[in-house]
């Protein structure tokens, strides 16, 4: 047979069975208690080639969005950061078209804190307890910006309006501390306190004209000008000349002045001065003894007395007698001149003092003389106190005419409520402001 030519020899060799169906291995899933790492059939031998036992791994299950994904190991400066809120432009956009931005803290570059207009407001309609406490309250809370100076220097207005000086010294404490500069200094002799000021301030009466027996109606106007003040301007710029007797009216005039215990303060006075040491030249014994009377009380109102006591000599030689004596203008030394007079010409200055309220023509008749007489228009506010709003629009009204006819407008002195004041209502725009040192 054919079987017996290839019979086995011994123990049969094992053979693979190609007819035998193959192994197909199902996929195991990921035990509950253990990891997804797969299970696997007992290992083949090592040399064995034998891979139908060969159970590959399972396919990895896609990675699921998780909060564990992020590595805890990282600080926490290195996590992934919120997302950044959308960037708000309004406030810039707004400021580039002109428009007003949203509430800020910090008032605008340049701009002047509502703060400061409500104060000067209430401080002109006479509401000086609430614009005390309204400023006082923006300057302890709120952030002022550019206008915390103004601020500041307005309080201490205020204090020294209402004659608070302890208050006055313990801002100025502060002050130094905030802004490393000097404080203001408080005035013992403030304007508030002047009883020149209590009265409505320094009269005003404008002399014209050539001085002779028929001024006599104008000069006693001149006398009840000053009736109810305690000071008197006498403007001389429009005097065109004199004679003896108007002389001895004038001179009749200052000294019943003196008497009453008021104050004359002379401006404008170079063409009388002159017309005065024309007639008294050394040797000139014909002058009527009122002329030369006038001059010597000129010169003590002017406070000259370096040409008094010249031309004193002169008036002994000439006519052989003793000269006058030199007396200071009576109730200088008493309670000092209530506003220092300018000495040159060209710095003389209109006088406006204490609360200038209920606007009059007054006012404006002086506001448009002294422009007429003098080649720029100085108005010294050093010694006023408070301006009303009816006032302030009487001098922006004014002064603009006057601009506009070519006048240059110099205020100084004034303090920082009535410049605030001026800044509202735009006097600023037609006068050159010069803060009070």
């Amino acid at each position: 047979m054919f079987f017996s030519l290839f019979g086995r020899k011994g123990a049969p060799k094992k053979t693979e069975n190609k007819n035998k169906a193959p192994i197909t291995r199902q996929p195991v899933g990921p035990s509950p208690a253990t990891s997804a790492a797969p299970v696997a059939s007992p290992e083949p031998a090592e040399d064995s080639l034998d891979f139908s036992t060969y159970v590959p791994p399972p396919q990895s299950v896609p990675l699921q969005d998780s909060p564990a994904a992020a590595p805890q190991s990282l600080p926490q400066d290195t996590a992934a950061a919120p997302a950044a809120p959308p960037l708000d432009v309004s406030a810039l956009v707004a400021s580039l078209a002109g428009e007003p931005a949203a509430p800020s803290v910090f008032p605008a570059a340049g701009d002047v804190a509502p703060v400061i207009e409500e104060t000067a407001i209430l401080f002109a309609n006479g509401e000086v307890e609430p614009a005390l406490a309204r400023l006082s309250n923006a300057v302890r809370e709120a952030e002022l910006g550019d206008s915390a100076l103004q601020a500041w220097l307005m309080l201490f207005d205020l204090l020294q309006h209402l004659d608070m000086w302890v208050e006055f010294e313990a801002l100025a404490l502060e002050f130094v501390v905030k802004f490393e500069r000097s404080p203001p200094a408080w005035l013992e002799t403030g304007g508030r306190k002047d009883p020149a000021l209590a009265t409505g301030g320094i009269a005003f009466f404008a002399l014209g004209g050539t001085l002779t027996e028929s001024s006599a109606p104008e000069l006693e106007k001149l006398r009840n000008a000053a009736a109810a003040q305690q000071t008197l301007r006498v403007e001389c710029s429009k005097v065109e000349g004199i004679d003896a007797p108007g002389c001895r009216l004038f001179r009749e005039a200052l000294v019943s002045l003196r008497n009453a215990g008021k104050e004359v303060l002379l401006t404008g006075e170079a063409r009388l001065v002159l017309s005065l040491e024309e007639a008294c030249q050394p040797g000139r014994s014909e002058t009527d003894d009122a002329v030369w009377a006038l001059l010597f009380d000129v010169y003590r109102i002017l406070g000259s007395k370096d040409k008094f006591e010249e031309t004193a000599v002169t008036y002994a030689v000439t006519f052989e007698v003793s000269p006058p004596s030199w007396e200071s203008q009576p109730g200088a030394e008493a309670k000092g001149s209530v506003v220092p007079r300018p000495v040159e010409a060209a710095d003389q200055a209109l006088i406006l003092s204490g609360e200038l309220s209920g606007a009059s023509e007054t006012l404006a008749k002086q506001l448009q003389d002294w422009a007429g007489a003098n080649k720029m228009l100085v108005i010294d506010m050093s010694r006023a106190t408070r301006v009303d709003i009816v006032t302030a629009g009487l001098m922006l009204k004014v002064l603009s005419a006057l601009q506009e006819r070519g006048t240059t407008i110099q205020i100084r002195g004034a303090n920082e409520l009535i410049r605030a004041l001026f800044g509202l209502t735009g006097l600023d725009k037609v006068a050159r402001i010069i803060p009070r040192k």
